[in-house]
């Protein structure tokens, strides 16, 4: 790496983040300089992308932005002019005209090969816990199935199908949607494979740089946002959402997806998306917010797990959910590494505002993995300080004492550090933020008295609990068997949680009742009915 390309981009990453009038003009001499070079030395093309990666999100004027744009720009035409072993040794980089290989859900593949910017082939099947003949024994038109019982490896058993090799990934996630209907077996199936699929772009579209949402208008940042009144900013109610027009809904459904193909990632909600509830809200400092719930098959049993991703200008920052139940949410965030020098903490309050606007949530629960339980690098960054100095506590009376005396540490003295040892006993539990003046009830105080239920008064028969609770919830709400798949499940869900917890009053079972239609399909609908019945509830035993 030449020495001068090396201090030029060091330089570069060190005040990328900063906004002084010094450091202004240097990032600007800084951003031309590189662009002059010739070429970026294979050793910097990463960095030197991400950097600019983060210039384009976090941009201080319009002659930034465009020296921003331009040098992607340029970089994208060099990597496109890369031998095809030099772009392999990028592999899974997410940078313009770079391959990628991965597995990914049966679904993810399925919307992959109909993907306009990337073409997919098969690289291998892993038999990670199944072997592929046990699993085409189970899809096969019976007049093959006969094939599948001689122990073929894949590739003989594939060529004796005949099934050319550039049709043999399509090939094997048609034959698994032969059994669509069982979605979970499905999946069991096709990730017992181990499937990796080699994925190369036909765009600079299929890019981290790339793939982002238009901007009306930039927003222009005067410095980094590192202190604000968080409490004030959570309770400051969000705008409606954007009225999109068909084709920028599409194009935001693909912005979305395609961030987790290219960063390697999967979530549930971006996988499963249900196309009609799927929202876009503009935020405070060029920050758009995308949420989005899962078609009904795929829902959770009586919560609503709902997705998010970030915009800052455009370009997608942030990804994670909420997994609301009433007044309550636990909630999980995670910001892209190139954007971790940024306005973080703003980010996060950004979210929680907005799904405290949108749900009237006023209880936020973390989990370890967050900030440190089995991850090193929330250890190492002290991220547990991260959600304390926006109101998150430990649920531990003693992890709160601790933290209590370690925050008062930290305040006084600036040198001081927390021990990895202190940090790793914060992991011992949760972290909350209660914004209300009662912890809401959570899913375990409704799933563990149906648990309960089952194995005393039903001895362990589960399907003749679920056939009991529903006769008596349809008994007593005069209510019909659903046609609809998606409601039935539902009922059968809401049935043994009123009959576990005895419920009686005919207000209470007619809210019930309007939850099992509005679950499937509208998350802001049932959350009212689920607020509207906790009132009534805490109403009654106040009594």
């Amino acid at each position: 790496m030449p020495v001068k390309e090396k201090l030029l981009l060091e330089k570069l990453q060190q005040i990328s983040n900063k906004y002084e009038p010094d450091a202004l003009v240097e990032k600007t001499n800084l951003l031309k300089q590189l662009s002059n070079l010739k070429k970026i030395s294979a050793s910097c093309l990463i960095a030197y992308h991400d950097t600019l990666l983060f210039l384009l999100a976090y941009p201080a004027n319009k002659q930034q932005l465009l020296l921003t744009q331009q040098a992607l720009k340029k970089l994208s035409l060099q990597l496109r002019k890369l031998s095809a072993s030099q772009k392999a040794a990028l592999l899974n980089s997410g940078l313009p005209n770079t391959p990628y290989r991965s597995r990914f859900s049966h679904d993810m593949v399925k919307w992959l090969l109909s993907h306009p910017d990337c073409s997919l082939q098969l690289h291998n099947i892993a038999n990670d816990w199944f072997d592929l003949n046990e699993v085409l024994k189970l899809t096969l038109p019976s007049l093959e199935k006969s094939e599948t019982t001689a122990g073929m490896e894949n590739e003989m058993l594939l060529d004796t199908l005949r099934v050319p090799k550039n049709e043999r990934l399509s090939f094997l996630v048609h034959e698994l949607s032969k059994i669509e209907d069982k979605t979970y077996i499905k999946d069991h199936l096709f990730d017992g494979l181990g499937i990796y699929c080699d994925i190369t772009p036909k765009s600079i579209k299929f890019s981290r740089a790339y793939n982002s949402l238009p901007v009306d208008a930039f927003f222009f940042h005067e410095s980094i946002l590192k202190k604000f009144d968080y409490k004030s900013l959570l309770d400051t109610p969000v705008n409606g959402d954007v009225k999109l027009s068909d084709e920028s809904k599409a194009q935001l459904i693909t912005t979305i997806k395609n961030t987790m193909a290219l960063t390697d990632r999967e979530t549930d909600p971006i996988t499963y998306m249900d196309t009609n509830q799927v929202w876009l809200y503009e935020m405070n400092r060029g920050i758009s917010i995308a949420i989005y719930g899962m078609y009904p098959e795929r829902q959770l049993p009586l919560q609503s797990y709902v997705g998010y991703t970030l915009f800052k200008n455009g370009v997608p920052a942030a990804y994670g959910g909420a997994w609301i139940f009433g007044k309550r949410a636990d909630f999980g965030i995670n910001i892209f590494e190139p954007f971790r020098g940024g306005e973080s903490g703003y980010i996060m309050c950004e979210l929680l505002r907005l799904y405290r606007s949108a749900f009237n949530i006023s209880y936020f629960e973390v989990e370890p993995y967050q900030y440190g339980l089995d991850n090193p690098d929330g250890i190492a960054t002290g991220a547990f300080w991260f959600y304390y100095r926006f109101g998150f506590r430990p649920l531990s009376k003693e992890l709160s004492k601790i933290a209590v005396a370690e925050y008062s540490k930290i305040s006084t003295d600036k040198k001081y550090r927390t021990s990895k040892k202190t940090l790793i006993r914060f992991t011992e539990d949760n972290i909350a933020l209660n914004l209300g003046n009662e912890i809401p009830v959570k899913i375990a105080d409704i799933t563990n008295p149906v648990i309960k239920m089952n194995a005393s008064k039903f001895k362990s028969n589960r399907i003749e609990a679920e056939n009991s609770c529903v006769k008596i919830f349809l008994e007593k709400t005069k209510m019909k068997l659903p046609e609809s798949t998606q409601e039935l499940q539902v009922l059968k869900e809401v049935s043994l949680w009123a009959v576990s917890a005895d419920i009686q009053n005919k207000d209470h079972l007619e809210i019930m009742k309007q939850m099992i239609k509005a679950k499937p399909v509208d998350c802001f609908k049932y959350q009212e009915l689920l607020h509207k019945f906790f009132n009534l509830r805490r109403e009654a035993l106040l009594k």
